[in-house]
């Protein structure tokens, strides 16, 4: 039975509370919606517990603030325990609203939580386990913070004896208002006369129980972590789980960031939907949308849709959510349309039980983004132009205020990038090279994009950003040419999203010769690491318009790319116009590089004269080649090496395959010198094509695998495009039938995924020779199981497949070779 006292002193406060107001039974009544009998039943203490739902309709009514609405709340009586009836020595129970504003942890336990249980399991372990007693979950809004937080107090609320309870701290605005929030949930009804006297009232209140307090939504008065901090030094027993898109940065918290839902990986074939489906971005979908009465299409073309929506959605599971909600109207497709064109909010309100600030992301962000100051907000504005994430650097190159790719301008940036990080609209993203990177989550750059177009920042943001993809492009092409290429083609392909936007931004503005040098510069990266059709896409939209200069760039790109898929008439065609154009533009690494390319075509065609004409004339014009200050690295030595490459090809066509063993070589040693990872690469292969012409298996194996070495974590499609054939071949001819069909299966995936044709001649004979010597020692069955088991091999499968090949060729005897073959 409940003591009478709590009881009456509902009543009695609601009575007071009305009359202060000089409001009549019949008024209150009529601005709550309850009737006159239950607000008199109220008050006379005949209704033992209101509904938490009655209690905020009378607090609407009278207008309270959050003190006066935090004590009437906490009047209300709450349940019998273990202990006995309610009181100081009972458990504090989660009655299904919350102090502060009502409502908001409602919902909680309805619904499943998927691609938590990680976290759960960490929280559980410190909550109870390890002793944590103030811990902050952090993340973006819509993360499902708070889902987390109660199901995680749902979980451990037998350790804590003094009971559970939730605090939704949403509507409160100043830090000071927190601690007389947490003291009239836990039923400290006294007004406080000052912080420290009410700490120590509440720390009284609880004397040494384990009681655990569920904080909500705590951004907005993060200041408050101090006072909360003191109130844990107070009372022992007590232990804080709180929620904030920022920590709250005191030497007592724990912070735990929640990341979002795990993405499904893309898949085909009949079990895409499977796959995907077991994703816990697309399963929360599903249940979502199943619950609303959507209907999903199966298969592969299903599961692409499903994966896409997720991708879009970038995993935040109240855009799942509000999306899932849309698809009782919106099939997928339409809603996936939507969402590609940047709706983040598909026009379907979420469900109704969520608190309205939760019922659009448009609400959730720009509560979070309110949450700024003037220069933090601009910067957040600005970085909704990247795609795909951005560095320091990129950054600092939108800001107007400031020089891109300087110290001070990077230093400049960073205090506003921290503050973004902390408040989780901006997060931290893996990088290639050790630089810090960062990105937005998608439906949070949607948002910004529309802000930063209302505050007029969009278009001056995306106009800087071009020039910048520009210099960007330009810088790589150089440095591709120089020594150490891993971070460069690294960091172009972190930025590809960024120079594709770049690219359409300069075309868009009618500045086609900074567009081509964007598009032209990129050549050999594309090439390199083998993304032909997009490189070939890129120049497509430059080509053949713009200054001399411009049409110069995108012809020899489109040369660089001709010669890796092997379109060699069409390459030649094109030199004559390339090296006109850029002796009319007068620049001479484009000449050297236009002729160079044409005389390998030349070479690859057969035409031996053309070839040393055209490679003679690369070699003239490298001297004029110089160190510009814009541009460090010195392409003459590149220049040099590559003629003497091409040089050795030459001799190999004309049948001197001791001559090119002899300038092949003195090739490999001036790319070490170099340390230009690409050049070396293909001064091996070449050399190890000489090699194998005069009968050297042996040796030529060996210079494959050091080929090999290099090419495979730097993943340079166009050598790895000619190495992994050449050396299928030698195993083949070196009595390992078995393995050469793995290598040839690896090779032909190669071939798909890079649109690499091994095209030089001397090369492509040798592959073939050895396909034909493999196919005839091995029957039809066993050739086929081996080149399906190299087809379907990851890059890493077959890196470590090869080198064993390379040391069981070199060293017989030596090496456990599972595919060796017969012989």
């Amino acid at each position: 039975m409940e003591g009478s006292s709590a009881v009456g002193a509902f009543g009695t406060r609601l009575r007071a509370l009305r009359e202060a107001r000089s409001l009549t039974q019949e008024e209150l009544s009529e601005r709550s919606g309850l009737s006159v009998k239950a607000i008199g039943a109220l008050e006379r203490g005949e209704r033992l517990r209101p509904h938490p739902h009655t209690v905020r309709a009378l607090a609407d009514a009278l207008l309270l603030g959050d003190v006066e609405r935090s004590a009437l709340v906490a009047s209300v009586p709450r349940r019998a325990g273990p202990s006995g009836p309610s009181g100081r020595s009972g458990p504090l129970e989660h009655e299904g609203w919350s102090a502060a504003a009502g409502g908001a942890f409602a919902g909680s336990g309805l619904t499943p939580l998927f691609g938590r249980d990680e976290d759960l399991t960490r929280l559980t372990d410190l909550l109870t386990a390890r002793g944590a007693r103030f811990i902050t979950l952090t993340g973006p809004g819509g993360v499902g913070k708070t889902r987390l937080a109660t199901e995680a107090a749902m979980r451990v609320r037998d350790a804590f004896p003094g009971g559970v309870r939730l605090l939704d701290l949403a509507a409160v605005r100043e830090p000071d208002e927190v601690l007389p929030q947490v003291a009239a949930a836990l039923g400290v009804i006294e007004e406080p006369t000052g912080t420290v006297h009410l700490a120590e009232r509440v720390a009284g209140h609880l004397a040494d129980r384990r009681v655990l307090l569920v904080l909500d939504n705590l951004e907005q008065v993060f200041a408050c972590g101090p006072r909360v901090a003191e109130l844990l030094g107070l009372a022992p027993g007590l232990t804080v789980l709180a929620t904030s898109r920022a920590p709250l940065r005191v030497r007592a918290e724990q912070e735990v960031p929640v990341a979002p839902l795990a993405l499904p990986a893309l898949g085909d074939g009949p079990d895409a939907m499977t796959a995907v489906a077991a994703s816990p971005a697309v399963a929360m979908f599903l249940d979502r949308a199943s619950a609303v009465g959507a209907q999903v299409r199966d298969g592969a073309a299903g599961a692409a849709t499903l994966a896409a929506i997720a991708r879009r959605l970038d995993g935040l599971p109240l855009a799942i959510e509000l999306a899932a909600a849309a698809a009782r109207v919106l099939p997928p497709d339409a809603l996936l349309s939507r969402l590609e064109a940047g709706t983040i909010d598909v026009g379907v309100g979420g469900p109704r039980d969520l608190p309205e600030r939760q019922r659009s992301m448009a609400t959730v962000l720009a509560g979070s983004v309110g949450l700024l100051e003037s220069g933090q907000r601009d910067l957040f504005l600005r970085a909704a132009v990247f795609s795909g994430g951005f560095s320091l650097d990129w950054l600092a190159a939108v800001e107007p205020i400031v020089e891109p790719l300087t110290t001070a301008g990077s230093d400049d940036v960073l205090p506003r990038v921290a503050a973004l990080v902390e408040q989780a609209l901006v997060l931290p993203a893996p990088s290639p090279d050790g630089v810090p990177r960062f990105r937005l989550l998608e439906p949070v750059r949607q948002h910004a994009i529309t802000q930063a177009h209302a505050a007029g920042l969009a278009l001056p943001a995306a106009d800087a950003h071009a020039a910048y993809a520009r210099q960007v492009a330009v810088d790589a092409h150089r440095r591709l040419w120089s020594a150490g290429i891993g971070p460069v083609l690294d960091r172009v392909e972190a930025e590809r999203g960024n120079l594709r936007s770049g690219l359409l931004r300069l075309l868009e503005l009618g500045r086609v010769s900074e567009a081509a040098d964007l598009a032209g510069g990129l050549w050999p990266y594309f090439a390199m690491r083998g993304r032909v059709r997009e490189g070939h896409e890129w120049l497509e939209r430059v080509h053949g318009t713009g200054t001399t200069t411009a049409v110069a760039w995108s012809a020899v790109g489109r040369m660089g790319l001709m010669l890796v898929v092997g379109e060699v008439d069409g390459l030649r065609m094109l030199g004559d116009l390339a090296i006109r154009l850029s002796e009319r533009a007068g620049d001479a690494l484009l000449v050297v590089e236009a002729s160079l390319l044409s005389g390998l075509g030349a070479l690859f065609a057969g035409d031996l004269a053309a070839g040393e004409r055209l490679l003679a004339l690369a070699e003239a014009r490298a001297e004029d080649l110089g160190v510009e200050e814009a541009h460090p690295v010195d392409p003459l030595p590149w220049a040099r090496l590559h003629v003497q490459v091409g040089r050795g090809q030459g001799l190999l066509l004309a049948g001197d395959a001791e001559g090119a063993t002899r300038l092949l070589a003195e090739a490999v040693t001036a790319a070490r010198a170099l340390g230009n990872e690409f050049g070396l690469a293909t001064s091996l292969n070449t050399l190890a094509t000489a090699r194998q012409v005069a009968g050297d298996d042996a040796e030529a194996a060996a210079l494959l695998g050091e080929s090999l070495a290099v090419s495979f974590p730097l993943r340079l499609g166009w050598t790895l495009g000619y190495a992994v054939p050449e050396l299928a071949g030698v195993a083949a001819r070196s009595g390992r039938p078995v393995a050469a069909a793995h290598l040839f299966g690896a090779a032909a995936t190669l071939g798909d995924t890079t649109s690499v044709d091994p095209h030089y001649p001397p090369s492509r004979a040798g592959a073939e020779s050895g396909l034909a010597v493999a196919r005839t020692q091995l029957g039809s069955d066993e050739f086929t199981a081996a080149w399906d088991a190299g087809r379907t091999a990851t890059q890493e499968e077959v890196a470590r497949f090869a080198a064993d090949v390379v040391a069981d060729i070199t060293s017989p005897g030596d090496t456990d070779l599972s595919l060796r073959g017969r012989g």
